[in-house]
């Protein structure tokens, strides 16, 4: 018979560690809608990359797309793909976004980020995803 007196109860785990503030979401709704997409194209996808539907999933989001694209997400966390591999992560379906922290995978350096954003905003609206601006 198992000693009653030797259980351990761990209520409390120390290993995990929460990221700092990024400031990605923004405004007084933050963030409303999350959901698992499949991404499906190789590369190295970073927290706050705008992403709409593609071949086999989730790809970058581009220029083109933003006029033709049914919906968009913004991904919730850092992830690294392979080649002939995928992965389900989290993303933003919905909310309230810093606008200088979503990343535009089309944008240059050459680009202005103000303009991208003008352009990005009312196709974004439409499918709940406000950009704001932030002064913090």
């Amino acid at each position: 018979m198992a000693d009653p007196t030797a259980v351990t109860l761990e209520l409390v785990k120390n290993e995990c560690t929460v990221p700092p503030p990024d400031d990605l979401i923004a405004g007084s709704l933050g963030a409303t809608y999350t959901d698992i997409v499949k991404v499906s194209a190789q590369g190295e996808y970073k927290r706050g990359t705008l992403l709409m539907p593609g071949t086999g999933g989730y790809v970058s989001a581009t220029q083109a797309g933003l006029t033709s694209a049914t919906s968009f997400c913004i991904l919730c966390d850092d992830v690294t793909i392979g080649a002939n591999e995928y992965a389900e992560i989290a993303a933003y379906f919905g909310g309230e976004f810093n606008e200088e922290r979503v990343i535009f995978p089309f944008e240059t350096e050459s680009d202005d980020h103000a303009t991208i954003i003008e352009s990005a905003r009312e196709p974004l609206r439409k499918c709940g995803i406000f950009l704001r601006a932030s002064h913090i």
